[in-house]
């Protein structure tokens, strides 16, 4: 039997399909569908911070199905806020339609996925510190800007003491020397044509050797580790910049490094400061491990708000940021005032932070 073009359209438009069969649907069917769903998203959410927070860390465990369970949940905990404005919109709808039990039980998930970044937004009373004050300055360049202008511009406006810089290469260092050497006598760099040159400028001299290649993880990449007086007291400075945490063997590498920090940290004599690139977040089992070292965070003792620096550049501009850019402090050592410049040119802003030992 052949059939027109006509009787083919026909045919289709007449038996009974799965398009038909949706029109039919009733609102009120549809509600409940929604609701049904909404309550998985809660029930999901749930789930997903249990798994997050209770997966156990081993970073030098290079078990293929562990490093991608732990870089899941690692992945979990650096997004919790976006899953938490997610789980928001939907409890909107919720109170919006009156489903109580469904707001009252997303509520206590909620608080913990946005609770922490809505708490940094808290009035705070400025730390108070004993002595001398110096500037820190910590700069991602993104090693393919060659727009050099805007963030020496930011370097000479904030005027650190010291300038912590990563992804340093030669355009950078031509731009930087021509820009600023004269005001930073005393400095260190390794120049690579990879995202991993590393550099520190500083207008005062540094005390001892410079490691250049701190051993952290295979060692391949600059971790650079020099020692300052601050108020008189001999401080550790590290410049770092671990590896993104994207393919497995980035993943493994990266968790290596981690985990070689943490143990060079317990046995470091002097008090430390620990700024640079991090590439995870406030919210990340790494962050958690070093809080448990004493380390603080400078923007959670002097600055205000999420005080995010990634990414600046590009279409994920678009979705709130994230904070993979710190100073850390040990030992007495605390943060007056902390902020995020603006970055132009790299996909990073720069973090500035006031620091001394504290009274």
């Amino acid at each position: 039997m052949i059939l027109s073009k006509d009787s083919k359209k026909t045919d289709f438009h007449t038996r009974p399909g799965f398009l038909k069969g949706f029109r039919k649907i009733s609102w009120q069917q549809r509600k409940r569908l929604l609701y049904v769903q909404a309550w998985i998203v809660v029930i999901t959410a749930y789930a997903v911070v249990a798994f997050a927070y209770f997966c156990p860390q081993d970073y030098r465990n290079e078990s293929p199905a562990y490093v991608l369970t732990s870089w899941v949940a690692f992945l979990f905990r650096t997004f919790i806020f976006h899953l938490g404005l997610f789980l928001l919109t939907v409890l909107l709808v919720a109170l919006w339609r009156r489903c109580w039990k469904l707001l009252v039980a997303g509520f206590p998930v909620l608080l913990i996925a946005i609770g922490p970044s809505l708490w940094q937004y808290r009035p705070r009373t400025a730390q108070s510190i004993d002595g001398e004050t110096i500037t820190l300055m910590s700069i991602n360049l993104l090693m393919i800007n060659k727009n050099t202008d805007p963030i020496i511009g930011e370097i000479n406006a904030a005027q650190p003491d010291v300038l912590l810089l990563q992804e340093y290469t030669d355009h950078w260092h031509e731009a930087i020397n021509a820009a600023i050497s004269s005001d930073y006598p005393h400095k260190v760099h390794i120049i690579r044509d990879d995202s991993f040159g590393s550099a520190i400028y500083s207008r005062r001299p540094s005390k001892g050797r410079i490691e250049r290649y701190v051993d952290l993880g295979s060692g391949s990449e600059p971790q650079v580790r020099a020692v300052i007086d601050i108020d008189g007291r001999d401080v550790a400075l590290y410049n770092i910049h671990f590896l993104p945490p994207f393919g497995v063997d980035y993943i493994i590498e990266t968790r290596k490094q981690f985990a070689d920090l943490v143990e060079r940290l317990s046995r470091e004599e002097l008090p430390v400061i620990l700024a640079g690139d991090f590439n995870f977040t406030e919210r990340t089992p790494q962050a958690s491990d070093l809080r448990k070292l004493g380390a603080v965070d400078a923007q959670e003792v002097g600055g205000w708000g999420r005080g995010t620096t990634w990414p600046v550049s590009h279409f994920f501009r678009w979705i709130p940021s994230i904070r993979l850019d710190h100073i850390y402090l040990t030992d007495g050592l605390t943060c007056s005032e902390c902020q995020t410049g603006q970055g132009k040119g790299s996909d990073h802003r720069p973090v500035i932070a006031k620091v001394g030992f504290g009274s």
